[in-house]
């Protein structure tokens, strides 16, 4: 393969990556001002040996993190996730108030298949969901898009733990 190939193929691998982080960026500063008008500043929650194989063994994501972001106030916290659906990551906003449930948003989307888990009318389902919620019975699946919802139900039972943990 020629040099000036190479360099083409690099700089488009560049600009994908370029423009998936500033979706990303764009579409959680939206989210956060969606909440706030001046959101709180980002924190951190670290997770030690205990916190990780609890995650591992409950809720199983895909990737565990050594910190999540988040941000609070006295009211609400709004946490930012990750994970993957079938290939492709779910980037999923999701504010916690009293415990429970107040909002899920799909922020990105990666995945070819399974879009309509983006949907308001799927994501309102987990509105006022709990850490004892049964998310496989109490969550409606969407047909061809399975592991998306699989992919939101962990996210959405993570931030409620990692929410407990604070």
């Amino acid at each position: 393969m020629n040099h000036k190939i190479k360099i083409l193929i690099m700089l488009g691998l560049l600009h994908c990556v370029y423009s998936s982080v500033a979706q990303t960026d764009s579409a959680v500063k939206d989210f956060l001002a969606a909440e706030w008008s001046q959101p709180p500043k980002p924190q951190r929650l670290w997770i030690d040996e205990n916190k990780k194989q609890f995650i591992e063994k409950s809720i199983n994501p895909s990737q565990i993190k050594l910190s999540y972001r988040y941000w609070k106030d006295d009211e609400k916290t709004l946490w930012i996730l990750d994970e993957i659906g079938k290939e492709r990551d779910i980037t999923t906003g999701i504010v916690i108030e009293n415990r429970k449930v107040k909002k899920v948003e799909i922020l990105v989307y990666r995945e070819s298949r399974g879009g309509q888990v983006q949907n308001p009318q799927f994501t309102q389902q987990y509105k006022s969901k709990d850490l004892q919620s049964n998310f496989t019975k109490e969550i409606d699946s969407i047909s061809g898009a399975t592991l998306s919802v699989r992919a939101v139900n962990k996210q959405v039972e993570l931030a409620l733990w990692l929410d407990s943990q604070l």
